[in-house]
């Protein structure tokens, strides 16, 4: 199986699009050993681990079809089960995905969905920031990289899951939500009431400043590689070779789009980025045309670049095809394998983690500037823009 075919079965992403319930029996519902019909479980034992006594769920679910008050819509307590599952792995980014939840899923990496604009990670036990999107009520309302997320409409995160939290923060068009941040270097939490909107999400944004090209990035969408391409194109029939490959405050997509994405710029047969699974390492390797492999470039980053554009940016310094501008990155170096289920519903399940060309680790240390340079506190509404300056400077 070639690299390509191989990198399409995962996704490097910061969302996470689930809502996780207490439990660990779902393992075995997961993989088929029971199934749901009408309002009746059946126990199917199909392939039912020998050292596991199954037998407990069966008696806690009578109990409860016997003693709880109120109706019990098996349906739902399938899909809690195979929830608590994935749950009790403690991995953020594991998640059974329902089949709304899985819809919310697929509209986010289409570039299409309802919310206030934010891609949501965990950080120090907390649901954080990750990145606002651009032009997004989030950005707009001043949500910054790594503000830790202590309530959601007076909810206390604290024992709340990523997934639960981000279900929480979305909602319809014209809703809103008030969230409660905590960020570094203010003394009291910040409040923000923030306005639900329609998010579509352009990926690639092209400029021209002179003689270099600033070249946006701002997820790794489905379209992404599309886009990027036709932005390489024009960049090449303008004549011109210095750019700025812009990686701020994007937080991720999919891994076959950065890995395509780093074909146009390293070229052919280059390393991008080490899968070390479970019990397996592999070296996943560019294709495509290398349209700006001869391009003199440099890569800005910040606390919101996270999971694929730390995988791009991490290829790109390694390979020493250009310097690293800004502040460290955000830290997501784990890859999910998404899974289609029966009903709509699908499995995100963490299968690798990633490390650089060199072999340094993404997850959790991030990618180091080879130039580091702070964004002011006022990045959204600033004139001046130090590191796309100093980007500059390094081109000339």
């Amino acid at each position: 199986m070639s690299n390509q075919n191989r990198v399409k079965k995962y996704f490097v992403i910061s969302l996470v699009a689930a809502v996780l319930i207490s439990g660990f029996i779902g393992f075995g519902l997961g993989n088929g050993y029971f199934t749901g019909r009408s309002n009746t479980f059946f126990n199917e034992n199909k392939g039912k681990p020998a050292n596991v006594d199954f037998s407990l769920f069966w008696q806690a679910y009578e109990k409860l079809q016997q003693d709880y008050v109120g109706d019990v819509d098996s349906q739902k307590l399938l899909y809690g089960a195979i929830q608590g599952a994935f749950g009790s792995t403690s991995d953020p980014y594991t998640a059974f995905l329902t089949p709304e939840i899985n819809k919310e899923f697929q509209d986010e990496l289409s570039g299409s969905l309802e919310g206030i604009g934010v891609q949501i990670g965990i950080l120090d036990s907390y649901p954080a920031v990750i990145a606002p999107l651009k032009d997004s009520p989030a950005q707009k309302a001043g949500l910054k990289p790594k503000d830790l997320i202590i309530k959601v409409d007076d909810q206390d995160t604290t024992n709340m899951t990523l997934d639960e939290a981000v279900s929480k923060i979305r909602g319809k068009e014209g809703t809103q939500v008030i969230l409660e941040v905590v960020r570094e270097g203010e003394s009291e939490p910040l409040i923000f009431k923030i306005t639900r909107a329609k998010i579509n999400v352009e990926t690639v944004d092209l400029q021209f400043k002179g003689d270099v090209a600033i070249l946006k990035l701002n997820e790794f969408g489905t379209d992404s590689v599309s886009e990027f391409h036709d932005a390489a194109i024009q960049i090449k029939h303008k004549k011109i070779d210095k750019v700025v490959l812009d990686l701020r405050s994007n937080p991720g997509g999919l891994l076959d789009s950065s890995v395509s994405i780093a074909g146009e710029i390293l070229g052919e047969g280059q390393v991008v980025v080490i899968e070390q699974g479970k019990n397996s390492r592999d070296e996943l390797k560019t294709s495509g045309q290398g349209i700006l492999k001869d391009s003199k470039i440099v890569v800005l980053v910040n606390g919101g670049s996270a999971s694929a554009a730390e995988i791009l940016a991490g290829a790109i310094k390694d390979s020493g095809r250009g310097k690293i501008i800004g502040e460290k990155t955000f830290g997501k170096g784990t890859v999910q394998q998404l899974e289609s289920l029966p009903g709509g519903s699908s499995a995100k399940i963490t299968v690798a983690k990633w490390l650089t060309p060199k072999g340094n680790s993404i997850d959790k240390d991030g990618i180091t500037p080879d130039i580091e340079i702070k964004e002011p506190d006022n990045a959204l509404f600033a004139s001046n823009d130090p590191i796309l300056n100093r980007g500059l400077e390094e081109l000339k």
